[in-house]
């Protein structure tokens, strides 16, 4: 039997049969039917090899299209890779090069993909290729914003090295820095503010640059893109957040550095510690004042004294009426610069402090201040301890000063150790001065690859609240509201929760206070939510034998937002049990209305090795009742000075939660009632939606 040849376009796998006698009328040919079947399998052969044709014409460029695209990723990953390991060895020159090559790979390979016609418009390719041309967008306005970063690098490098030399030593020795901020001579401190201050508009450019970079990577659908474009792409992925990171820092640190360091004018801070262990509104209680004066990266003047030699030498002729609760549970008719930090809005006190500050030291000079402070800096005594822990131990007239025995040592030192070494009481804090000193040589002794440590330390310590800044100046206000460094009292947004104690007389019995702070908020109920704080503290003295402890005093406010109602309260007291004969004689709450809040009062007292409560149960304004429909919002500001207290939040609405930030444990999820447990190192904020 004869057969014929498979037809190599449509390949079938078995022989044609011959075709029997009759079909078609004809002797030799296949029956009628059988026809059709042979049709169809012939219609078939058609499509496939059209098929094949339409295969050949949309994936043979689709496949050129992600060979090129691998290796312009590839590329770019090579070069990014060799401006990580040059910059290792501060090879600024050398990294801006292979930023170039692969920002050249990526903006090429970009504009190819721009130009791929109909392949956008497919199911599948077409993700792909759009996937791809947003992460190639997105990494190339990276190393764009890379190589804005590598251009302020080169100003750190340039002064560190010393001057004009950096760049060729750099290149041909790769030698890491070692020179110290002491090393510095005058001009080139002032050289390197200038720099600095001329390239903030570049830096700000690359941070935008940055943002716009992270957001289109935020578009990519990453599990679309083909793996080996993706594990090309990595670095770059990699990078974005970090780069975005170095940025959202360093511009604000640099927009602040640059004046506060003296550059263009001189300028003079007071400075002002506050002990915790005593704390006050706006932080701790101010034992100790200072001034310092920076021009163009010089400091000049750096010098503390006990506040009392600020206050006493003007008792009998200064003239401030003090706050009612200043006047009522410390006896006093007189307002001093001690007491000053009264306002848990830093600003208002920053401003008082300096109005006190400058009055009562002209008083006593009999004329103007020669060079007047204009911004005030405060600092908390967790600032010192981390910086202790990085720096490590200060000797200072023979004794060691450690992060953990700081402050227990100092506090030894100015209260009880210097009348036994028949020291005068108006010297008794000389000390500060010279461990201030001592500090400040440790500091300005450090290699300059230590510095981005320093400056990480200083912006956890101005995240929690641990140095707070102020200015009369306008421009470096702002810069200190916008960065949230100001202590500036929060408005209210939504729900809002802020507990601020006074230290009445009670020496520095906060140092062994447990505060918690619980927040109930019953939302089920028709005439307004019912919220109730209640504040459990234990004081964990053990008698009146120490002479840091005794009973805690304190003259608490809650600030709530504007408009809520006292419905009930407990725990007040008029006195302590000292002054009230040994029994609890209940109290007022005082109600008033400051900051745009609504505040509630009160005074209370807690013996050694007592707990109490004090709570206050209130309706909160219809405002906070309409949003329970949509979202929630609670801020709950930390105090100054108090980094170890704890909130607990219990909150139940009339239906059921969608989300919330922080979240709850997983089991608890779905349900209307909201709990969380956290702690009062930073601000905390919390977003329910249902």
């Amino acid at each position: 039997m004869k057969t014929e040849s498979p037809n190599f376009l449509t390949c079938p796998a078995f022989e044609q049969l011959p075709q029997p006698a009759g079909a078609g009328g004809e002797k030799g040919t296949e029956p009628q039917g059988k026809q059709p079947k042979l049709k169809m399998k012939k219609r078939a052969k058609r499509v496939l090899a059209i098929a094949a044709v339409l295969v050949a014409i949309v994936v043979l460029p689709f496949a050129v299209f992600a060979l090129r695209a691998g290796l312009a990723a590839n590329s770019a990953k090579n070069s990014v890779q060799s401006a990580q390991s040059k910059l290792k060895n501060l090879d600024v020159a050398g990294a801006k090069k292979d930023i170039d090559s692969a920002h050249d790979s990526l903006t090429s390979l970009r504009d190819i993909l721009r130009s791929s016609g109909f392949l956008r418009d497919l199911p599948g390719i077409g993700i792909q290729l759009r996937a791809l041309e947003d992460a190639v967008s997105a990494g190339a306005g990276t190393l764009d914003s890379a190589t804005d970063m590598l251009d302020v690098a080169s100003i750190v490098v340039d002064a560190l090295q010393g001057g004009v030399e950096a760049e060729a030593l750099l290149t041909t020795t790769g030698i890491a820095p070692t020179r110290r901020f002491q090393d510095l001579t005058k001009d080139e401190k002032l050289s390197l503010l200038r720099r600095f201050n001329d390239e903030l508009p570049k830096m700000r450019l690359a941070r935008d640059k940055m943002d716009l970079a992270l957001e289109m990577w935020n578009r990519v659908p990453q599990d679309q893109l083909a793996s080996p474009l993706r594990n090309a792409l990595k670095p770059l992925a990699e990078t974005i957040p970090v780069m975005k990171k170095a940025l959202d820092e360093a511009v604000p640190i640099i927009e602040v550095v640059v004046p506060m360091a003296g550059y263009p004018e001189p300028r003079r801070f007071l400075l002002a510690l506050q002990n915790d262990d005593e704390i006050r509104p706006a932080g701790g209680f101010i034992g100790t004042i200072g001034t310092m004066t920076w021009d163009a990266g010089e400091m000049s003047e750096f010098a503390f004294t006990d506040i009392y030699n600020i206050d006493n030498p003007v008792s009998g002729v200064w003239k401030e009426d003090p706050p009612e609760p200043i006047k009522k549970y410390l006896g006093l008719n007189n307002w001093f610069l001690r007491d000053a930090n009264w306002s848990p809005d830093f600003p208002t006190s920053a401003e008082r402090i300096l109005d006190f500050y400058i009055r009562e030291s002209e008083m006593q000079l009999h004329a103007e201040l020669p060079h007047r402070p204009t911004s005030y800096l405060a600092l908390e005594p967790g600032f010192f301890e981390t910086l202790l822990d990085f720096t490590g131990p200060l000797t200072v007239d023979g004794e060691t000063y450690t992060s953990e025995n700081f402050f227990e040592k100092l506090e030894y030192a100015v209260e009880v150790e210097f009348h036994q070494k028949g020291i005068p009481v108006e010297k008794r804090k000389e000390i500060i001065s010279k461990l201030g000193d001592e500090l400040v040589k440790k500091i300005f002794a450090l290699p300059s690859s230590e510095w981005p440590k320093i400056l990480d330390i200083v912006t956890q310590a101005l995240q929690r609240k641990q140095i707070l800044a102020y200015s009369r100046e306008q421009d470096l206000q702002q810069l200190f509201d916008s960065r949230g460094w100001s202590g500036r009292a929060k408005t209210a947004e939504g729900d809002f929760l802020w507990v601020v104690d006074a230290n009445l007389a009670a020496l520095k019995t906060d140092g062994i206070m447990q505060k918690s702070v619980a927040y109930s908020l019953d939302a089920t109920k028709p005439d307004g939510p019912i919220a109730t704080v209640t504040l459990r503290y234990t004081n964990g003295a053990k008698g009146f034998g120490d002479y840091r402890y005794t009973r805690y005093r304190t003259y608490t406010r809650v600030y709530v937002p504007e408009g809520s109602e006292l419905l009930s309260s407990k725990g007040a007291m008029k006195d302590d049990l000292n002054k009230t004969g040994g029994k609890f004689v209940p109290g007022t709450v005082d109600v008033f209305h400051e900051l745009g809040k609504t505040v509630f009062g009160a005074f209370w007292s807690i013996e050694p090795n007592h707990t109490g409560e004090l709570s206050f149960t209130y309706r909160l304004p219809s405002t906070i009742y309409e949003l329970r429909s949509t979202d929630y919002h609670l801020d709950w500001p930390k105090q100054p000075g108090v980094d170890k207290a704890t909130l607990t939040a219990d909150l139940l609405f009339d239906k059921n939660i969608q989300s919330a930030e922080p979240a709850e444990d997983e089991k608890e999820w779905g349900d209307p009632r909201y709990e969380y447990k956290t702690d009062s190192l930073t601000d905390r904020t919390f977003e329910i939606s249902f």
